[in-house]
């Protein structure tokens, strides 16, 4: 399995032996928007408690600026080697001591010079603008400078069909970004995928151990998207059967969801390129305080490493575990709105369901107007099918032409795929106008206020 931290050529793979003196400094380079880890080995560390569970954490300190992140140590899943991850948001020299109540883990002085990136189109962790709020923005270019970028995302393969062979990923990506001009990618719900990377049974058998191949996957697909300069979205949980992260052992609040959550940050918040919704349809199978607590469990332990974190809501203040006729009109109903701002405008992103034959442009207009604070997602799927979801569906491939545009140039992200011969699980397969889609794309990407021609 290849492992992302390879892949960096800047990474050392040496171990550092678990020493309790401030004295005792480690030090790596990095280049900018690429990050870096510091394994440490730690028998013992886990006297009384899982591997997992294991404790330490490391504010990182940017000497020019003083600008902060802060790293959560996690553990590697094999022997007694445990990791403090760095992310390299700045370019500079960035200094830590780390804080354990496990000796070896304790009192590390970490230091990491960043240097530029030999990749210019690689970007960095994403903002918010305060005088653009509605705008999904990322790091560009050597000064680590917030530049728009509106997401117009293909659908991805599901991650248990390539966990094991990362070379069909990037295929995938470089065959979408290449020849369609997709500036990112959506992974669908991995669900119990997260304990068992191959797997889509149910969370109520969730195995007690994060499997490290999925965040391995994750860590490789965002590094894939941000040095093409673009986006990877994730679905973390959803509606149904596998999915539902209120059938985690212990619930929503257990052991399982507590210790995933502090993965994801420990893990994947020093990793460049990525957004995260808990799922879809959150008012047909999660109730306030559940949906509340996981944004607020998991947004601050990000430690400063930006991410939009959100979820999608389908424009129903029902909630009886199905679609109500008439939906997904663009009415912006109260509960929706409540619930997509739990967060502030700077952290949490919108996430809505439209239809796309039922949402006129002046309704996608209303939505920029109602979450006024933040960016907005267009968060099911434009997808062309000749089965089901009429109100939805493109019908022809010519329609996506159209549809590309009504969603970039507001500056709304959205996520589109082409089933006809392929599941939804495998992604999308190409479309044969790729290079109209390409010059559309092109046309919007880094620009949302471009004008039709």
């Amino acid at each position: 399995m290849e492992k992302i931290y390879l892949i960096l050529a800047v990474a050392l793979s040496f171990v550092i032996s678990g020493c309790s003196s401030a004295q005792n400094i480690h030090h790596k380079e990095v280049e900018l928007y690429s990050w870096v880890d510091f394994p440490v080995v730690a028998e013992g560390a886990a006297s009384g408690i899982d591997k997992w569970d294991v404790q330490g954490v490391c504010t990182w300190t940017h000497e020019e600026s003083d600008a902060k992140r802060t790293s959560l140590v996690w553990y590697s899943g094999s022997d007694d080697t445990y990791v403090y991850r760095f992310g390299a948001s700045f370019e500079g020299r960035w200094t830590c001591i780390t804080q354990s109540t496990v000796e070896a883990l304790n009192g590390l002085q970490l230091t990491v010079d960043v240097v530029p990136s030999s990749n210019p189109q690689r970007i960095g962790w994403s903002g918010h603008i305060p005088d653009k709020p509605t705008a999904w923005a990322r790091q560009k270019g050597p000064e680590g400078q917030l530049d728009i970028r509106t997401p117009i995302l293909i659908m991805m393969p599901h991650i248990k069909l390539w966990y094991d062979n990362p070379g069909r990923m990037r295929e995938f990506v470089s065959r979408f970004n290449e020849t369609h001009g997709f500036n990112g990618g959506h992974i669908p719900t991995i669900g119990s995928g997260w304990f068992e990377a191959g797997s889509s049974g149910s969370l109520s058998n969730s195995p007690v151990a994060p499997d490290v191949r999925t965040f391995e996957a994750l860590e490789v697909a965002a590094t894939e998207w941000s040095d093409r300069g673009g986006w990877l979205h994730i679905w973390m949980w959803g509606k149904g059967t596998g999915q539902d992260f209120n059938d985690l052992p212990g619930g929503y609040s257990g052991d399982h969801s507590q210790r995933i959550n502090r993965y994801v940050a420990a893990r994947l918040g020093p990793v460049p390129g990525w957004s995260m919704g808990i799922g879809w349809d959150v008012e047909f199978w999660i109730e306030e305080d559940g949906l509340k607590w996981w944004l607020d469990d998991i947004i601050p332990q990000l430690g400063g490493w930006h991410h939009w974190i959100g979820h999608r809501y389908s424009d129903s203040d029902i909630g009886e575990g199905r679609d109500p006729e008439p939906a997904n009109e663009g009415r912006y109903l109260s509960r929706g709105i409540k619930w997509n701002t739990f967060r502030p405008g700077s952290e949490q992103y919108a996430g809505w369901e439209h239809w796309r034959t039922t949402t006129d442009d002046s309704e996608i207009d209303t939505g920029l107007q109602v979450f006024h604070d933040r960016p907005m997602m267009s968060e099911d799927r434009f997808r062309r099918r000749d089965d089901a979801w009429r109100q939805k569906d493109m019908l022809t491939d010519q329609e996506i032409l159209d549809e590309i545009p009504r969603w970039a140039k507001r500056g709304v992200a959205a996520i589109y795929g082409r089933l006809i011969n392929i599941s939804s699980n495998e992604g999308s397969e190409d479309w044969p106008n790729k290079a109209e889609i390409k010059s559309v794309i092109n046309l919007h990407d880094e620009d949302p206020n471009v004008p039709d021609k």
